[in-house]
Protein backbone atom coordinates (compact mmCIF):
# COMPACT_ATOMS: atom_id res chain seq x y z
CA UNK A 1 0.00 0.00 0.00
CA UNK A 2 1.22 3.53 -0.74
CA UNK A 3 0.18 6.04 1.93
CA UNK A 4 0.38 9.81 1.53
CA UNK A 5 0.85 11.48 4.93
CA UNK A 6 -0.06 15.18 5.21
CA UNK A 7 0.72 17.32 8.26
CA UNK A 8 1.55 20.86 9.38
CA UNK A 9 3.68 19.37 12.20
CA UNK A 10 6.68 17.56 10.79
CA UNK A 11 10.46 17.46 11.16
CA UNK A 12 12.34 19.46 12.30
CA UNK A 13 9.39 20.43 14.54
CA UNK A 14 9.34 18.16 17.58
CA UNK A 15 5.99 17.67 19.32
CA UNK A 16 3.51 14.89 19.95
CA UNK A 17 2.11 15.06 16.41
CA UNK A 18 5.47 14.94 14.61
CA UNK A 19 6.69 12.14 16.89
CA UNK A 20 3.52 10.15 16.17
CA UNK A 21 3.96 10.65 12.42
CA UNK A 22 7.62 9.59 12.48
CA UNK A 23 6.72 6.45 14.41
CA UNK A 24 3.82 5.66 12.09
CA UNK A 25 5.76 6.18 8.87
CA UNK A 26 8.80 4.21 10.00
CA UNK A 27 6.76 1.24 11.14
CA UNK A 28 4.60 1.22 7.99
CA UNK A 29 7.76 1.04 5.91
CA UNK A 30 9.06 -1.81 8.07
CA UNK A 31 5.91 -3.73 7.15
CA UNK A 32 6.58 -3.23 3.46
CA UNK A 33 4.34 -0.23 2.77
CA UNK A 34 5.44 2.88 0.89
CA UNK A 35 5.07 6.31 2.52
CA UNK A 36 5.22 9.81 1.00
CA UNK A 37 5.12 12.88 3.25
CA UNK A 38 3.71 16.34 2.51
CA UNK A 39 4.57 19.14 4.97
CA UNK A 40 5.39 22.87 5.10
CA UNK A 41 8.81 24.07 4.08
CA UNK A 42 10.97 24.87 7.12
CA UNK A 43 13.55 27.59 6.33
CA UNK A 44 17.12 26.37 6.72
CA UNK A 45 16.17 22.71 7.06
CA UNK A 46 17.13 20.17 4.41
CA UNK A 47 15.43 16.77 4.23
CA UNK A 48 17.70 13.75 3.93
CA UNK A 49 14.83 11.61 2.66
CA UNK A 50 13.64 11.74 -0.94
CA UNK A 51 10.02 10.92 -0.05
CA UNK A 52 9.32 14.25 1.69
CA UNK A 53 7.61 16.94 -0.38
CA UNK A 54 7.51 20.48 0.97
CA UNK A 55 4.88 23.16 0.41
CA UNK A 56 5.83 26.83 0.53
CA UNK A 57 5.28 28.37 3.95
CA UNK A 58 5.37 31.51 6.08
CA UNK A 59 6.47 31.84 9.70
CA UNK A 60 4.03 33.94 11.77
CA UNK A 61 5.60 36.04 14.51
CA UNK A 62 3.25 34.60 17.16
CA UNK A 63 4.37 30.99 16.50
CA UNK A 64 7.68 31.16 14.58
CA UNK A 65 8.51 27.52 15.28
CA UNK A 66 5.38 26.37 13.42
CA UNK A 67 5.50 27.40 9.73
CA UNK A 68 2.12 27.80 8.05
CA UNK A 69 1.92 26.25 4.60
CA UNK A 70 0.62 28.09 1.57
CA UNK A 71 -1.70 26.34 -0.92
CA UNK A 72 0.27 23.87 -3.01
CA UNK A 73 -0.88 24.86 -6.50
CA UNK A 74 -0.99 22.82 -9.68
CA UNK A 75 2.65 21.74 -9.59
CA UNK A 76 2.28 20.00 -6.22
CA UNK A 77 -1.04 18.48 -7.24
CA UNK A 78 0.56 17.07 -10.40
CA UNK A 79 3.35 15.64 -8.26
CA UNK A 80 0.80 14.06 -5.95
CA UNK A 81 -1.01 12.51 -8.93
CA UNK A 82 2.25 11.09 -10.27
CA UNK A 83 2.88 9.27 -6.97
CA UNK A 84 -0.36 7.27 -7.30
CA UNK A 85 -1.02 6.86 -3.58
CA UNK A 86 -3.64 4.36 -2.46
CA UNK A 87 -4.74 6.28 0.63
CA UNK A 88 -4.24 9.72 2.17
CA UNK A 89 -3.71 10.05 5.91
CA UNK A 90 -3.92 13.64 7.16
CA UNK A 91 -2.80 14.66 10.64
CA UNK A 92 -3.95 18.29 10.71
CA UNK A 93 -7.14 19.80 9.27
CA UNK A 94 -5.56 23.04 8.07
CA UNK A 95 -3.73 24.04 4.87
CA UNK A 96 -1.68 20.86 4.40
CA UNK A 97 -4.49 18.61 5.59
CA UNK A 98 -6.99 20.43 3.38
CA UNK A 99 -4.67 19.95 0.40
CA UNK A 100 -4.48 16.24 1.17
CA UNK A 101 -8.25 15.96 1.50
CA UNK A 102 -8.95 17.93 -1.68
CA UNK A 103 -6.36 16.10 -3.78
CA UNK A 104 -7.63 12.75 -2.52
CA UNK A 105 -11.20 13.65 -3.45
CA UNK A 106 -10.07 14.83 -6.88
CA UNK A 107 -8.38 11.48 -7.54
CA UNK A 108 -10.95 9.24 -5.79
CA UNK A 109 -8.52 8.20 -3.05
CA UNK A 110 -9.90 7.45 0.46
CA UNK A 111 -8.95 9.74 3.33
CA UNK A 112 -8.19 8.85 6.95
CA UNK A 113 -7.50 11.71 9.36
CA UNK A 114 -6.06 11.67 12.86
CA UNK A 115 -7.20 14.39 15.25
CA UNK A 116 -4.23 14.81 17.60
CA UNK A 117 -5.06 18.18 19.13
CA UNK A 118 -7.81 20.08 20.94
CA UNK A 119 -7.48 23.05 18.60
CA UNK A 120 -10.05 25.12 20.49
CA UNK A 121 -7.50 25.46 23.31
CA UNK A 122 -4.98 27.20 21.04
CA UNK A 123 -7.06 30.14 19.84
CA UNK A 124 -5.18 32.53 22.14
CA UNK A 125 -2.42 32.60 19.52
CA UNK A 126 -4.73 34.46 17.11
CA UNK A 127 -5.86 38.06 17.15
CA UNK A 128 -9.49 38.77 17.85
CA UNK A 129 -12.17 37.47 20.25
CA UNK A 130 -11.50 33.94 21.51
CA UNK A 131 -15.19 32.97 21.28
CA UNK A 132 -15.20 33.80 17.58
CA UNK A 133 -12.11 31.69 16.88
CA UNK A 134 -13.51 28.80 18.92
CA UNK A 135 -16.73 28.87 16.93
CA UNK A 136 -14.81 28.94 13.64
CA UNK A 137 -12.50 26.09 14.72
CA UNK A 138 -15.40 23.86 15.77
CA UNK A 139 -17.30 24.61 12.55
CA UNK A 140 -14.25 23.84 10.44
CA UNK A 141 -13.44 20.60 12.29
CA UNK A 142 -17.04 19.42 11.84
CA UNK A 143 -16.89 20.20 8.12
CA UNK A 144 -13.43 18.69 7.63
CA UNK A 145 -13.78 15.42 9.50
CA UNK A 146 -17.23 14.74 8.04
CA UNK A 147 -15.59 14.65 4.60
CA UNK A 148 -13.16 11.89 5.66
CA UNK A 149 -13.74 8.16 5.27
CA UNK A 150 -12.47 7.40 8.79
CA UNK A 151 -11.09 9.29 11.78
CA UNK A 152 -8.45 8.19 14.28
CA UNK A 153 -8.18 9.77 17.73
CA UNK A 154 -5.61 9.15 20.50
CA UNK A 155 -8.27 8.64 23.19
CA UNK A 156 -11.97 7.95 23.60
CA UNK A 157 -12.37 11.36 25.22
CA UNK A 158 -11.17 13.01 22.01
CA UNK A 159 -13.61 11.01 19.90
CA UNK A 160 -16.50 12.08 22.12
CA UNK A 161 -15.44 15.72 21.78
CA UNK A 162 -15.55 15.39 17.99
CA UNK A 163 -19.01 13.86 18.27
CA UNK A 164 -20.12 16.84 20.35
CA UNK A 165 -18.96 19.08 17.48
CA UNK A 166 -21.27 17.20 15.11
CA UNK A 167 -18.71 14.91 13.49
CA UNK A 168 -20.58 11.87 12.11
CA UNK A 169 -17.65 10.01 10.51
CA UNK A 170 -16.82 6.80 12.43
CA UNK A 171 -13.80 7.20 14.70
CA UNK A 172 -11.48 4.77 16.44
CA UNK A 173 -9.25 5.48 19.46
CA UNK A 174 -5.65 4.41 18.76
CA UNK A 175 -3.05 5.84 21.15
CA UNK A 176 0.39 6.64 19.78
CA UNK A 177 2.76 3.77 20.54
CA UNK A 178 5.46 4.36 23.14
CA UNK A 179 9.04 4.07 21.98
CA UNK A 180 12.00 5.52 23.87
CA UNK A 181 15.16 3.85 22.64
CA UNK A 182 18.31 5.54 23.89
CA UNK A 183 20.62 5.71 20.89
CA UNK A 184 23.54 7.06 22.90
CA UNK A 185 26.25 4.81 24.28
CA UNK A 186 26.87 7.13 27.24
CA UNK A 187 24.22 7.69 29.87
CA UNK A 188 22.90 11.22 30.23
CA UNK A 189 23.48 12.08 33.88
CA UNK A 190 20.86 14.71 34.65
CA UNK A 191 21.84 15.02 38.30
CA UNK A 192 25.53 15.50 37.58
CA UNK A 193 24.95 18.00 34.78
CA UNK A 194 22.80 20.23 36.98
CA UNK A 195 24.71 19.59 40.24
CA UNK A 196 21.93 17.87 42.10
CA UNK A 197 22.56 15.87 45.23
CA UNK A 198 21.90 12.09 45.40
CA UNK A 199 19.25 12.65 48.06
CA UNK A 200 17.32 15.20 45.99
CA UNK A 201 13.83 14.10 44.95
CA UNK A 202 13.16 15.04 41.34
CA UNK A 203 9.78 16.05 39.95
CA UNK A 204 9.97 16.10 36.16
CA UNK A 205 7.78 17.74 33.52
CA UNK A 206 8.46 17.05 29.83
CA UNK A 207 6.59 18.92 27.14
CA UNK A 208 6.10 22.15 25.29
CA UNK A 209 6.48 25.31 27.36
CA UNK A 210 3.32 27.18 26.42
CA UNK A 211 0.42 28.80 28.24
CA UNK A 212 -2.05 26.08 27.24
CA UNK A 213 0.05 23.56 29.21
CA UNK A 214 -1.14 25.12 32.50
CA UNK A 215 2.40 25.37 33.88
CA UNK A 216 1.54 28.13 36.33
CA UNK A 217 -0.36 25.48 38.30
CA UNK A 218 2.82 23.40 38.39
CA UNK A 219 4.87 26.31 39.75
CA UNK A 220 2.25 27.10 42.38
CA UNK A 221 2.09 23.44 43.39
CA UNK A 222 5.85 23.14 43.62
CA UNK A 223 5.98 26.25 45.80
CA UNK A 224 3.84 24.37 48.32
CA UNK A 225 5.85 21.15 47.94
CA UNK A 226 9.22 22.89 48.35
CA UNK A 227 8.06 24.56 51.57
CA UNK A 228 7.39 21.13 53.13
CA UNK A 229 10.01 18.95 51.43
CA UNK A 230 13.51 20.53 51.34
CA UNK A 231 14.89 17.76 49.12
CA UNK A 232 12.37 18.37 46.30
CA UNK A 233 13.60 19.72 42.96
CA UNK A 234 11.52 20.57 39.90
CA UNK A 235 12.96 19.82 36.45
CA UNK A 236 11.17 21.29 33.42
CA UNK A 237 12.27 19.80 30.09
CA UNK A 238 11.24 21.45 26.84
CA UNK A 239 11.12 24.69 24.93
CA UNK A 240 8.42 27.00 23.70
CA UNK A 241 7.10 30.56 23.59
CA UNK A 242 6.38 30.72 27.33
CA UNK A 243 9.82 29.58 28.53
CA UNK A 244 11.35 32.92 29.54
CA UNK A 245 8.18 34.13 31.25
CA UNK A 246 7.93 30.86 33.16
CA UNK A 247 11.54 31.20 34.36
CA UNK A 248 10.79 34.70 35.59
CA UNK A 249 7.63 33.54 37.37
CA UNK A 250 9.60 30.79 39.12
CA UNK A 251 11.96 33.46 40.49
CA UNK A 252 9.05 35.65 41.57
CA UNK A 253 7.51 32.71 43.48
CA UNK A 254 10.82 32.11 45.24
CA UNK A 255 11.42 28.68 43.71
CA UNK A 256 13.84 29.66 40.96
CA UNK A 257 16.87 28.16 42.72
CA UNK A 258 15.13 24.79 43.08
CA UNK A 259 13.69 24.74 39.56
CA UNK A 260 15.84 23.56 36.63
CA UNK A 261 14.96 24.46 33.06
CA UNK A 262 16.89 22.19 30.70
CA UNK A 263 15.42 23.55 27.48
CA UNK A 264 14.72 21.06 24.68
CA UNK A 265 16.56 17.72 24.92
CA UNK A 266 17.09 15.04 22.30
CA UNK A 267 14.42 12.38 22.57
CA UNK A 268 17.16 9.80 23.06
CA UNK A 269 17.96 11.55 26.37
CA UNK A 270 14.45 11.34 27.80
CA UNK A 271 14.79 7.74 28.87
CA UNK A 272 17.69 8.70 31.13
CA UNK A 273 15.78 11.71 32.46
CA UNK A 274 12.78 9.59 33.42
CA UNK A 275 14.95 6.88 34.99
CA UNK A 276 16.57 9.43 37.33
CA UNK A 277 13.32 11.11 38.39
CA UNK A 278 10.97 10.25 41.24
CA UNK A 279 7.62 11.54 39.95
CA UNK A 280 6.34 12.76 36.59
CA UNK A 281 4.20 15.89 37.03
CA UNK A 282 1.76 16.93 34.31
CA UNK A 283 -0.64 19.88 34.79
CA UNK A 284 -1.89 20.27 31.19
CA UNK A 285 -5.61 20.71 30.53
CA UNK A 286 -5.39 20.32 26.74
CA UNK A 287 -4.06 16.81 26.05
CA UNK A 288 -5.70 14.28 23.75
CA UNK A 289 -3.25 11.63 24.99
CA UNK A 290 -0.24 13.17 26.71
CA UNK A 291 2.52 11.14 25.05
CA UNK A 292 5.05 12.01 27.75
CA UNK A 293 2.83 10.40 30.41
CA UNK A 294 3.12 7.05 28.63
CA UNK A 295 6.85 7.54 28.03
CA UNK A 296 7.40 8.20 31.73
CA UNK A 297 5.31 5.14 32.63
CA UNK A 298 7.45 2.99 30.33
CA UNK A 299 10.42 3.88 32.54
CA UNK A 300 8.55 2.99 35.72
CA UNK A 301 7.76 6.57 36.71
CA UNK A 302 4.45 7.27 38.48
CA UNK A 303 2.53 10.41 37.53
CA UNK A 304 0.57 13.13 39.23
CA UNK A 305 -1.58 14.72 36.53
CA UNK A 306 -4.63 16.90 36.13
CA UNK A 307 -7.65 14.79 35.13
CA UNK A 308 -8.48 16.50 31.86
CA UNK A 309 -8.85 15.53 28.20
CA UNK A 310 -7.46 12.10 27.43
CA UNK A 311 -5.16 11.91 30.47
CA UNK A 312 -7.52 9.77 32.63
CA UNK A 313 -7.20 7.00 30.02
CA UNK A 314 -3.43 6.86 30.55
CA UNK A 315 -3.05 7.42 34.30
CA UNK A 316 -4.91 4.93 36.49
CA UNK A 317 -5.79 6.86 39.61
CA UNK A 318 -4.46 5.17 42.74
CA UNK A 319 -2.66 2.51 40.69
CA UNK A 320 -0.11 4.07 38.30
CA UNK A 321 -0.29 7.56 39.76
CA UNK A 322 -2.80 10.15 40.91
CA UNK A 323 -5.36 12.17 38.99
CA UNK A 324 -6.24 15.53 40.51
CA UNK A 325 -8.34 18.58 39.83
CA UNK A 326 -6.98 21.87 38.56
CA UNK A 327 -6.01 22.86 42.08
CA UNK A 328 -2.52 23.57 43.42
CA UNK A 329 -3.21 22.27 46.92
CA UNK A 330 -4.63 18.98 45.70
CA UNK A 331 -1.79 18.59 43.19
CA UNK A 332 0.92 19.32 45.75
CA UNK A 333 -0.76 17.08 48.34
CA UNK A 334 -0.58 14.07 46.03
CA UNK A 335 3.04 14.84 45.14
CA UNK A 336 4.01 15.07 48.81
CA UNK A 337 2.23 11.82 49.67
CA UNK A 338 4.22 9.97 47.00
CA UNK A 339 7.51 11.59 47.98
CA UNK A 340 6.98 10.48 51.59
CA UNK A 341 5.98 6.91 50.77
CA UNK A 342 8.78 5.06 48.98
CA UNK A 343 6.88 1.78 48.88
CA UNK A 344 3.80 3.37 47.35
CA UNK A 345 5.91 5.19 44.78
CA UNK A 346 7.69 1.98 43.76
CA UNK A 347 4.37 0.13 43.54
CA UNK A 348 2.86 2.83 41.31
CA UNK A 349 5.99 2.84 39.17
CA UNK A 350 5.86 -0.93 38.61
CA UNK A 351 2.16 -0.72 37.71
CA UNK A 352 2.88 2.17 35.33
CA UNK A 353 5.55 0.17 33.54
CA UNK A 354 3.17 -2.79 33.20
CA UNK A 355 0.38 -0.55 31.87
CA UNK A 356 2.71 1.02 29.27
CA UNK A 357 3.02 -2.42 27.67
CA UNK A 358 -0.48 -1.94 26.25
CA UNK A 359 0.79 1.09 24.32
CA UNK A 360 3.15 -0.78 22.00
CA UNK A 361 4.09 0.55 18.58
CA UNK A 362 3.26 -2.81 17.01
CA UNK A 363 -0.28 -2.71 18.37
CA UNK A 364 -0.71 0.86 17.10
CA UNK A 365 0.36 -0.01 13.55
CA UNK A 366 -1.88 -3.09 13.38
CA UNK A 367 -4.91 -1.03 14.41
CA UNK A 368 -4.07 1.78 11.98
CA UNK A 369 -3.82 -0.71 9.13
CA UNK A 370 -7.24 -2.06 10.08
CA UNK A 371 -8.63 1.47 9.78
CA UNK A 372 -6.93 1.85 6.38
CA UNK A 373 -8.54 -1.36 5.10
CA UNK A 374 -11.94 -0.22 6.37
CA UNK A 375 -11.53 3.18 4.67
CA UNK A 376 -10.52 1.51 1.40
CA UNK A 377 -13.64 -0.67 1.64
CA UNK A 378 -15.90 2.31 2.28
CA UNK A 379 -14.39 4.20 -0.64
CA UNK A 380 -14.92 1.23 -2.94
Amino acid sequence: MHIGIFSESFAPVVNGVSISIETLGRELEKRGHRVSYFAPNFPGYQDERSNVYRLRSVRPSSIPDYPIALPGGNRMFDLFCSLRVDLVHTHTPFVVGTAGLGWAEATSVPVVSTNHTLYTEYVHYFHGPSWMWRWLVVAWMRYYYNRCNAVIVPSNATGKILQSYGVKTPWRAIPTGIELNNGHSERFDLRAKYRMMPQDRLLVYVGRIAKEKNLELLLESFKIVSAEEPRARLVIVGGGPYLEELKENAKIKGIGVRTTFTGPLERARLRDVFSQADIFVFPSLTETQGLAVGEAAAEGLPSVAVASGGIPEFVRDGETGYLVGNDAREFSGRVLSLLRDDEQRRSFGAAARAFSGSLSVDAMISKVLEVYETALGRAA
